[in-house]
């Protein structure tokens, strides 16, 4: 393996470091092209927070977003070749998506 594709190995299992993240993914699994809003409300996550937690993982190419148009503009995101290859190396298809708690800021 060269020393760019382990630099972004670590890249991807860095921003894997988080339940919330984590969560967004087995999420997307369960119901690829989920609306912003519909993600915050099954997770339980705040928009705010969960707009900088879907930033780090397409910065890593985990998932995309799309910007699609109907009554209003709204954005729907999906797993990726890679988000569902590290889904499957972590064994986490099938697991349910855990409701994070917002008071202790931990799922």
């Amino acid at each position: 393996m060269k020393m760019e594709e382990i630099r972004q190995k670590l890249k991807v299992y860095r921003a894997l470091d988080n339940d919330y993240r984590v969560n967004v993914l087995v999420a997307l699994f369960h119901e690829p092209n989920m609306a912003f809003n519909d993600l915050a409300r099954s997770l339980g996550i705040e928009r705010g927070l969960l707009a900088y937690h879907l930033g780090v993982l397409k910065h890593v190419g985990l998932i995309k977003g799309e910007y699609e148009r109907k009554s209003k503009k709204s954005s729907k995101y999906y797993l990726t070749n890679e988000g569902m290859k590290m889904l499957k190396e972590l064994e986490l298809i099938g697991k349910p998506v855990q409701e994070c708690n917002r008071a202790e800021g931990a799922c």
